[in-house]
């Protein structure tokens, strides 16, 4: 009888060590879980950072872009676009 209760007492052991193994597999899980979720929301924030900063970058090479080809337009209208970037080289 008394290898009953030494085995009796040894599940009881082992039973709670199981029990806290997985609290902590559990604690461990909930951790996990909250750094992935940290880390999905800083790369979304970051996508939509990035993307916001491309669409005004772009943005402002188009208006620039346009900006040069009406004054293009212009100085090749007045038959003087040759002659005013000769004239912005010399005084560099």
């Amino acid at each position: 009888m008394g290898g009953i209760k030494e085995l009796k007492a040894e599940l009881t052991e082992m039973n709670a060590n199981i029990a806290e193994l997985a609290k902590e597999l559990h604690e461990t899980n909930i951790i996990i879980r909250e750094s992935l979720q940290l880390t999905s929301d800083t790369i979304k924030e970051m996508t939509e950072s990035f993307s916001k900063a491309l669409k005004d970058a772009m943005e402002k090479v188009s208006d620039m872009s346009i900006q040069m080809n009406v004054k293009d337009s212009i100085l090749k209208s007045l038959g003087i676009n040759g002659l005013v970037s000769d004239f912005w080289k010399k005084k560099k």
